[in-house]
């Protein structure tokens, strides 16, 4: 249930505020209450234009208020439930004494101003109509969310008795087919591969070179990709030459594909196994922890949810 502030703010930035040119007497009808606080009807539209925006982009397509009235509702409905929750959180972090800093916020905006670039950043704001307040009260509520769910969940621990007992119950999850080892080095020249070809040639480390050079995500791993066989995911001419390879073996020539130029080592060949108890315990703990924490944080919201008295007033908005 924890969510990537970084994600959140990129899609925030590319909604349209349909509401933006909302008079004051919409601004102050009301769609809403939670436990007696408004959810304003320009907040509503607000929320529903981010939905039926991101909804539109995933999907690839323009939703038509007649042929798509199904969507739409879901889209309201959804757009509703997110703004009780978000009631239902303020609420609760003031009862829990949880303050959310103007500087904390200002630094994620100031994280999201290197991401994007200011000019970029601004321009973005100025073409969407979002203001700086919404988007602080997004941070707000992203803040508010993250540091409920630590409280609620901190005294949360998994023994190993569970943790062997899922491993027992769920063996085919740790089935791993046979196969090679591999990392790579990608670049985006030919000559570049070749470089990196000679160094390694002259005793460099490949793993060293990898962090160095390589575009790939996997270079933080030393360029390491894992096994890789016959029904391994990858473009046909990656694969070709990475299994035509032996242990220890590096490509002699770059190998092209459309996403540049790899230079391709062969590890250890491994014959199909499932993957020891003490080898997949580390993390194995950390992810039956985490869902353990997310069902806790999910019951708990439900139980707010429960216990708050909530009236849905947009039928009394519509026409207006």
């Amino acid at each position: 249930m924890k969510k990537s502030w970084i994600l959140i703010f990129g899609i925030l930035l590319t909604l349209s505020i349909i509401t933006s040119g909302c008079d004051k007497d919409k601004v102050e009808n009301k769609v809403g209450e939670v436990n007696g606080q408004a959810i304003s009807l320009y907040e509503y539209n607000a929320h529903l234009g981010f939905l039926q925006y991101y909804y539109e982009v995933q999907q690839g397509v323009q939703l038509d208020e007649k042929k798509d009235a199904k969507v739409l509702d879901a889209l309201k409905n959804q757009a509703f439930d997110d703004l009780v929750l978000k009631q239902i959180l303020w609420q609760q972090a003031e009862k829990e004494n949880i303050f959310i800093e103007e500087k904390d916020i200002d630094e994620e905006i100031n994280k999201a101003i290197e991401t994007q670039g200011k000019e970029s950043f601004e321009k973005v704001l100025e073409e969407t109509g979002m203001s700086q307040n919404q988007l602080r009260d997004e941070i707000k509520t992203e803040k508010i969310y993250s540091e409920l769910q630590n409280r609620v969940t901190e005294d949360v621990k998994i023994n190993d008795e569970e943790i062997k007992q899922y491993y027992d119950d769920n063996s085919d999850l740790f089935k791993e087919e046979s196969g090679m080892e591999i990392a790579h080095i990608l670049v985006d020249t030919e000559d570049q591969a070749k470089e990196i070809i000679v160094m390694l040639g002259k005793g460099d480390n490949f793993a060293e070179l990898a962090k160095e050079f390589s575009s790939c995500p996997s270079s933080a791993e030393g360029g390491n990709l894992g096994l890789i066989n016959e029904n391994s995911n990858y473009v046909p001419e990656f694969k070709e030459a990475a299994l035509k390879l032996k242990a220890g073996e590096i490509t002699k020539n770059p190998v092209k594909s459309a996403f540049g130029f790899h230079v391709i080592k062969a590890g250890e060949k491994r014959e199909a196994r499932i993957i020891p108890f003490e080898e997949i315990k580390t993390l194995l703990t950390s992810q039956l922890l985490e869902n353990k924490k997310t069902e806790i944080y999910y019951n708990y919201l439900q139980d707010l949810h429960k216990k708050a008295e909530i009236k849905d007033l947009r039928d009394d908005t519509k026409g207006e």
